[in-house]
């Protein structure tokens, strides 16, 4: 029953993904709506055993004189028996859309999901085709362990993130009782 509700809720949280940019703002919308993808390539990268170390997409603009490869859509890592143990999808140009990890026993014990996607004033189509260092990205992540070394994983830590930073408060959970310490960061 468990494994179906996994399985249920890791469907559903990827068709919400797939289908939706709200994390997108307006501006942000308004500034990439002409800007079109001319190819798309996927990248497959293997070990020296011939099992598939990774799997990457890339979508191909042409703005100006230059063309741009963008890492975009589905990216997945492999270990040498064949395990996914790290997914992460990224938006037309980029940007961390989701990032799941998973452990040797092939259980989710890490997701990212981004909340909102903005630009900063001054930033240009140029600017989110060469670096994301102008694009605003809040996430929120939870990150999940076990007491014992073969035990079911229960919340540990959850918080939100703000260009790779942690900001505000971030809870970390006692997986004996269920109490929890709260930790505030500051945005610098």
């Amino acid at each position: 029953m468990k494994i179906k509700f996994v399985i249920i809720f890791i469907i559903l949280a990827f068709l919400k993904v797939e289908f939706s940019h709200s994390q997108h703002s307006e501006k942000y919308i308004e500034l990439t709506k002409n800007l079109k993808p001319i190819d798309s390539i996927t990248k497959i990268k293997k070990f020296r055993n011939g099992g598939i170390k990774e799997i990457s997409k890339f979508l191909v603009y042409e703005y100006g004189e230059y063309t741009y490869e963008i890492v975009s859509r589905k990216q997945q890592l492999f270990d040498k028996k064949g395990r996914l143990f790290y997914e992460v999808f990224y938006g037309n140009f980029g940007n961390l859309i989701y990032q799941k990890q998973f452990n040797n026993r092939n259980q989710l014990y890490r997701i990212i999901e981004t909340t909102k996607i903005d630009l900063k004033p001054e930033t240009t189509i140029y600017k989110i085709l060469n670096s994301n260092k102008k694009t605003i990205i809040e996430s929120y992540e939870k990150e999940y362990n076990s007491i014992e070394k073969e035990g079911n994983l229960k919340l540990w830590k959850e918080g939100k993130w703000l260009n790779g930073r942690k900001v505000g408060k971030w809870k970390t959970y006692n997986l004996c009782d269920g109490t929890f310490k709260i930790k505030e960061y500051k945005k610098k």
